[in-house]
């Protein structure tokens, strides 16, 4: 016999997910990104990931809705290094 069951996970709808792209670790191995200050100025971000989930990492806290993450480029950057914001286009969207 065979049985198929479906279960439901919990769902949160505020959940971040970010590209693995995006995150990159220190010498200690701890997760970081890189956000557009409100002054157009790179910030280094350290995060706290819960899992994977497919090519991105479940964010539980370093990041807040609406903030913009810096995608590639982030080997040049320092804190404080002036950036210009351009959204991001995928191929086929």
């Amino acid at each position: 016999m065979f049985v198929q069951a479906v279960i439901e996970e919990g769902v949160n709808d505020q959940a971040i997910l970010l590209p693995q792209q995006c995150v990159s670790r220190d010498n200690k191995g701890n997760p970081y990104t890189w956000v557009v200050s409100p002054d157009g100025k790179a910030e280094m971000r350290f995060l706290q990931l819960d899992r994977a989930i497919g090519d991105k990492w479940l964010v539980t806290k370093g990041l807040t809705a609406g903030e913009q993450i810096i995608y590639e480029g982030s080997l040049k950057l320092r804190p404080g290094t002036a950036v210009k914001a351009v959204p991001v286009t995928q191929a086929g969207a």
